[in-house]
């Protein structure tokens, strides 16, 4: 036991000392023209800057706001770009129609508009939702990996006639084999507690 409160006593010393150096505890923050906060992450679009861009990447793209587009090959724009047409091996057509819908990289709702939402509806025009919202947004219904596979690896942009088809679909890439959660706990929308019940 004596050891026991030794050993805290140490940490405590070491933490306390290492914390009151440095003299000032303001936030500087990284975006101009606003205060008090650091943007140290960015994941309106889950799967977005993880499919396409490469790791050491991702830190710088954290934190830049999601509208900047600094002419470096190393954004999220150009990545979106490249893969598209090298890894995946898409038309440069499919490419554009990816950069054009993911970027900026928010997640967009049209205020004006009464329905459910869906993802990626308002870039889309309704064309991922099943009853044509544009509302946008993100449901918790909504199976977002399962929705971007389709867009780079499938036929989801020539279906909903985005972009010519380039026939160079990858099927078994379109879906993670996952199902959505609450579709799979047969949650009834709307009702709580909304989401099913933890895994």
């Amino acid at each position: 036991m004596r050891q026991m409160l030794i050993t805290f006593a140490a940490v405590y010393a070491v933490v306390l000392g290492t914390s009151s150096c440095g003299g000032t505890s303001t936030i500087t923050p990284t975006n101009p023209g606003s205060t008090g906060y650091i943007q140290i992450e960015r994941l309106a679009r889950p799967a977005v800057k993880e499919l396409f861009q490469a790791f050491a990447q991702h830190d710088s793209t954290n934190r830049v706001s999601p509208n900047a587009q600094p002419l470096s090959s190393q954004t999220l724009y150009t990545s979106i770009g490249s893969f598209t047409t090298t890894v995946a091996g898409r038309s440069a057509a499919t490419a554009g129609a990816l950069q054009s819908i993911l970027i900026p990289d928010e997640t967009a709702a049209d205020l004006s508009k009464t329905g459910s939402g869906s993802y990626l509806g308002v870039e889309t025009g309704g064309a991922t939702a099943t009853d044509k919202d544009t509302f946008g947004g993100r449901t918790l219904a909504d199976d977002v990996i399962t929705i971007s596979l389709g867009a780079v690896f499938g036929n989801t942009l020539s279906a909903l006639k985005v972009v010519p088809d380039d026939g160079k679909e990858v099927p078994c890439l379109t879906t993670d084999n996952v199902p959505q959660q609450n579709v799979a706990d047969n949650v009834t929308p709307g009702a709580f507690p909304y989401v099913g019940a933890p895994h």
